[in-house]
């Protein structure tokens, strides 16, 4: 017979059986009063739960968690603690000595003290060697410094492909195709492309010309190395790229000579203005940001921008050693043959700029480098004016308009004007275009200057009776005569044969 504890086992099982696992436990916990019958059960609840209420559930859950490791932690340090004191009171079960204790104590945690401090310099220096070795070998592997104030895009690597192609621009990932590129040793590319605020080798020439006004003007020709990658880059990226129809300095079938013909003879007014520090004011960012503007990424472009400007550098000797000290930023170099063309594309958007408004009042509009020139071919076409006569007073105060709006934009643009040389050259002034004069019918040169050539070339026949004329006096008068033939061959043809009979 089955006794009442049996049974009861017995009559469990039937209800899970029945109802199941889930259902049998919750009935059993409102029966004996740990779940209230008019509550949902909890498999109610989380059928029937919002997605908020889910969130908010799983939240509780984490901090229950959360808290739980807490304890878990302050049982383990106690078990810690206890097992200490275990050994403490073993250790002076004998005699209980309150200050030996205290003194034992305070020195074991001296110690441990110390052994933390070690072991947490040692595992520092350890980590400091990992991170220094890693540098040194990125280094050896890589370009991962370029200077002071230049590095900060070096961690941009990525270039738009799809826009070097449609510029037709060759594709540059890293450094070791860069120096492919250039054709330089990578050992060559390292040194040229490494700002030194201090040197003992300077990559320039370094000359110093007089200007007409008495001022001096800095000139950086690049040493042969410096100057073979910098003529790639020309060739090969910038020589690919759009220039202003309005530019006419540095190229091809363009001149001095071909933006004074674009402005024609017999104007009624002239303006000619002057960008001041034109060069200087081409900084390294400025020129990054055009490399980076036609695809490159900010490592080629700023790579790219080191190689095609300098800084001045002022030399002094120390312990009888030259030194070159960086005295500038980085700004573009008069005498690299990169430069004029870079000019060219910064300039593009001002060109465009400055011709549209020219146009809407009536102006022509060329710039050979620096120096921009306006021709108003008559000066009715100025913007306002209707009548068929034109006032004086009218005529000023529409052109110093004109001048306001040119000047706004070339500060926006990021260049400043030299006041000093803006002209206002009218049919009753000598007007002038980059040296060409093209007040008459025929473009030609300043009468000063072929008198001047008709001195040199009287000299020089003095002489010849004499004797022979000197090398440099030779090449002078050949490259003045060169000059004329470029400028109005049939307009001096007199004086380029009286020349040439005199040299020959």
């Amino acid at each position: 017979m089955m006794d009442s504890s049996s049974a009861k086992r017995e009559n469990y099982r039937d209800m899970v059986g029945k109802l199941g696992k889930k259902e049998f436990t919750l009935l059993k916990m409102q029966e004996y009063g740990f779940w209230p019958k008019d509550l949902p059960t909890p498999y109610e609840i989380q059928k029937n739960e919002s997605p908020e209420s889910y969130a908010k559930r799983k939240k509780l859950l984490k901090e229950y968690e959360k808290i739980i490791d807490n304890i878990a932690k302050v049982y383990e340090e106690k078990d810690t603690i206890n097992d200490k004191l275990k050994e403490l009171k073993k250790k002076y079960d004998e005699t209980w000595d309150y200050e030996k204790i205290r003194l034992d104590v305070a020195q074991q945690i001296f110690k441990e003290s110390i052994e933390r401090r070690e072991n947490r310099k040692r595992l520092k220096e350890e980590e400091r060697i990992k991170r220094s070795n890693i540098w040194k070998q990125k280094k050896s592997e890589n370009i991962v410094f370029i200077g002071k104030g230049y590095s900060n895009l070096l961690k941009d690597k990525e270039s738009n492909k799809d826009k070097l192609l449609k510029n037709g621009l060759p594709i540059i990932e890293d450094d070791k195709a860069l120096a492919e590129f250039l054709r330089l040793d990578y050992s060559q590319l390292r040194f040229l492309a490494y700002h030194r605020d201090v040197t003992t080798c300077d990559n320039y020439y370094r000359y110093i010309v007089p200007k007409r006004n008495g001022k001096l003007r800095n000139i950086a020709a690049p040493k042969s190395v410096l100057k073979f990658s910098q003529k790639r880059i020309l060739e090969d990226i910038l020589g690919k790229l759009e220039v202003s129809k309005n530019a006419h300095g540095f190229l091809k079938e363009k001149s001095v000579i071909t933006g004074a013909l674009a402005h024609g003879t017999g104007i009624d007014l002239l303006i000619n203005m002057d960008l001041e520090d034109f060069f200087q004011t081409i900084t390294f960012e400025r020129v990054r940001g055009m490399f980076k503007s036609f695809g490159y990424s900010g490592y080629i472009s700023s790579l790219l921008a080191i190689l095609c400007t300098y800084c001045e550098r002022m030399e002094i000797e120390v312990k009888g050693e030259k030194k070159y000290v960086a005295t500038s930023r980085r700004v573009l170099p008069q005498g690299s043959p990169a430069s004029p063309m870079i000019t060219n594309i910064l300039c593009l958007r001002l060109d465009k700029r400055l011709e549209g408004l020219a146009s809407k009042y009536g102006f022509l509009y060329t710039r050979y480098a620096d120096d921009m020139s306006f021709s108003l071919e008559d000066k009715s076409k100025l913007l306002l004016f209707k009548e068929e006569k034109v006032d004086k007073e009218s005529e000023n105060k529409e052109i110093n308009k004109f001048l306001g709006l040119a000047s706004k934009i070339i500060i926006e643009e990021g260049f400043k004007i030299n006041k000093s040389k803006t002209k206002f050259l009218r049919k009753n002034n000598r007007q002038y275009i980059t040296g060409i004069v093209i007040n008459n019918k025929e473009i030609g040169v300043p009468k000063k200057w072929v008198r001047n050539l008709r001195a040199t070339i009287h000299n020089a026949s003095k002489l010849k009776i004499n004797g022979d004329i000197p090398d440099e006096l030779v090449n002078e008068i050949s490259g003045k005569v060169a000059w004329l033939r470029s400028v109005n061959g049939e307009r001096y043809k007199a004086i380029i044969e009286k020349a040439m009979e005199v040299i020959k």
